[in-house]
């Protein structure tokens, strides 16, 4: 009792640290630029054309226990299953690169998770557990008529993935994850430079405040972020942007994904009964960004310390969104990997 108590003192600390310093930084903005009003986002009534384009496969919804989910399929759908699974603040139209690739041999499905884009939007966090999530996973792809599936995930899809197979490693025959080491990796060697990446985890426990902060000057961070290392001359377009843009603008859209930090990072009770490694897993593939900026790249070769038959592969010039930053490199390394089983 007493150590958790501490353990939200220290974060709540931090997490009022960095308000502090970004008050600070709005303050300075809108003193020196009064009529810029960080607070307002831009209304959007009608989606790009991207996010309606029938190159990337078409729109369906599936009930599962508790939770109806958004998906976007393409493909055969006798052919094997390959399941993509985003991260934050992300959506189905992650994977447009990947489901346009891979179609043409497997039957892909791109799903939004709970609380995210078109899919059902529990309210608390207590919806938001690794359990439930993982879960999720289980019951989509039984539902889906598939005994197994090649799983492909990043970020939150990531950390979600890692337990899935670990737990249910019969509903895997291959997966596939970006950008996010093993969880046991960061537990286990954590570091000065992964606490300073993580500064906006401490900050996102906070109530209301991630989600002014997310959308403040109708969502300016999300071309830096997805563009990161890039600017204009990242494979990212304008028009993707405003995708992610018309998304996360509806009312009530960013406060289900941020209470996935909020329910989870900090507390170990959502993962209960899911670190219990199986004696055998799947082949695996971790993709990595070499520039990320969240995530410490040391992570990688030290995953493999944690789980067999896990290959590597660093993605030069990519960032944390690799997939959409560097979708050719991503690609290729798929394939080969799918190749070689």
């Amino acid at each position: 009792m007493w150590k958790s108590i501490a353990t939200w003192l220290v974060v709540y600390a931090i997490a009022f640290f960095y308000t502090w310093l970004l008050a600070l930084s709005y303050l300075w903005k809108y003193v020196t630029n009064p009529g810029v009003k960080f607070w307002r986002v831009q209304r959007r009534d009608t989606p790009p054309d991207c996010l309606t384009n029938p190159d990337y496969g078409q729109h369906s919804y599936i009930q599962l226990k508790d939770v109806k989910l958004h998906y976007v399929e393409k493909g055969d759908k006798s052919k094997e299953l390959m399941l993509f699974v985003h991260g934050f603040p992300e959506f189905w139209y992650s994977w447009r690169n990947q489901i346009k690739e891979f179609s043409k041999d497997y039957w892909v499905v791109a799903i939004d998770l709970r609380g995210y884009g078109d899919s059902e939007k529990p309210r608390g966090t207590a919806a938001y557990s690794l359990n439930t999530l993982v879960d999720d996973l289980r019951q989509l792809v039984l539902a889906l008529g598939k005994k197994d599936c090649i799983l492909v995930s990043h970020d939150w899809g990531a950390v979600i993935s890692w337990y899935f197979v670990m737990t249910n490693p019969q509903l895997v025959s291959k997966y596939i994850v970006m950008n996010l080491p093993f969880p046991e990796v960061i537990k286990s060697h954590p570091s000065i430079k992964q606490f300073f990446m993580s500064w906006y985890m401490f900050f996102f426990q906070l109530p209301f405040l991630p989600e002014l902060f997310v959308s403040s000057y109708d969502f300016a961070g999300f071309p830096a972020m997805l563009r990161a290392g890039k600017g204009i001359n990242s494979k990212v377009t304008a028009e993707d942007v405003e995708a992610f843009k018309y998304t996360f603008g509806k009312p009530g859209a960013l406060t289900p994904p941020i209470n996935f930090y909020r329910r989870n990072i900090f507390s170990e009770s959502g993962a209960k009964g899911l670190t219990r490694k199986p004696k055998t897993m799947p082949p695996g593939l971790l993709i990595f960004g070499e520039g990320d900026k969240y995530l410490d790249i040391r992570g990688v070769e030290l995953s493999k310390n944690y789980v067999p038959k896990l290959q590597t592969k660093i993605i030069k010039r990519g960032n944390h969104f690799v997939q959409q930053d560097e979708p050719e490199a991503v690609n290729e390394a798929m394939r080969e990997f799918l190749k070689s089983f």
